[in-house]
């Protein structure tokens, strides 16, 4: 007797985790958990800053990674990032997105997009890196346009 389930594609399925993983991270963030949880990242984990960022820096480990994320949301207390576009290539998941805050000290607004590619390895996020540059950005995630 032939079956007719059609087999699981598990690449295709553990793309996904991964993204919904990223996914999860970006709606703990906007709803206010902003600094990294030990249940979505590594203890060993790193984020790099854009080489164009005003402080291009890799910072590792998860208390580096979380001094980092405070950092920024100390300077732009209402800091919300809206992941407009999500693709996935096996352990990386490039997103596209956009970025609105208001400074604490002088109410400035910022506005701007860039680009994270997200590793993930064990159900975790391994590394994050910025580019502000898309093609450089697929390109880091092992995607092209």
């Amino acid at each position: 007797m032939e079956s007719t389930r059609r087999p699981r594609d598990t690449a295709r399925e553990m793309s996904q985790e991964h993204v919904d993983l990223i996914r999860r991270a970006y709606e703990r963030f906007n709803g206010g958990e902003k600094v990294p949880p030990d249940d979505l990242w590594h203890s060993d984990s790193e984020y790099i800053n854009s080489a164009n960022d005003p402080d291009p820096e890799v910072h590792r480990g998860i208390e580096a990674v979380r001094k980092q994320f405070k950092k920024w949301v100390d300077i732009y207390p209402d800091l919300n990032v809206e992941p407009v576009e999500f693709l996935d290539k096996g352990d990386r998941v490039f997103v596209w997105t956009h970025w609105t805050g208001r400074a604490a000290t002088s109410g400035a607004p910022v506005e701007m997009q860039m680009a994270q590619v997200w590793t993930v390895d064990g159900g975790k996020i391994r590394r994050g890196e910025e580019y502000y540059d898309r093609a450089e950005a697929l390109k880091a995630a092992g995607l092209s346009e």
